[in-house]
């Protein structure tokens, strides 16, 4: 028999609160699954809010994002999240 790690499913919100709050309960959740305890799933419209938030908060002096849309691209590869 295989071993199935449980399986939740993740909001922008929670994403967004683990990658920037280091003592909460989500950013627990995205080392778990990062560590293959847990799977995170989410919507791709998640990330789709996730992506305007970094696109839209984070500029430079011009007011222009510091994000290429390759950057943003490895930013979703490495997060421990199936975006389906």
């Amino acid at each position: 028999m295989s071993y199935h790690p449980k399986q939740y499913v993740v909001d922008a919100s929670i994403i967004v609160k683990g990658l920037f709050d280091e003592s909460s309960l989500e950013c627990s959740l995205l080392k778990k699954a990062a560590c293959g305890e847990i799977r995170l799933i989410s919507n791709p419209k998640e990330w789709n809010k996730i992506l305007w938030l970094l696109v839209n908060t984070f500029k430079n002096s011009d007011g222009k994002s510091i994000f290429t849309g390759e950057k943003l691209g490895e930013i979703k590869k490495a997060l421990p999240i199936e975006f389906r």
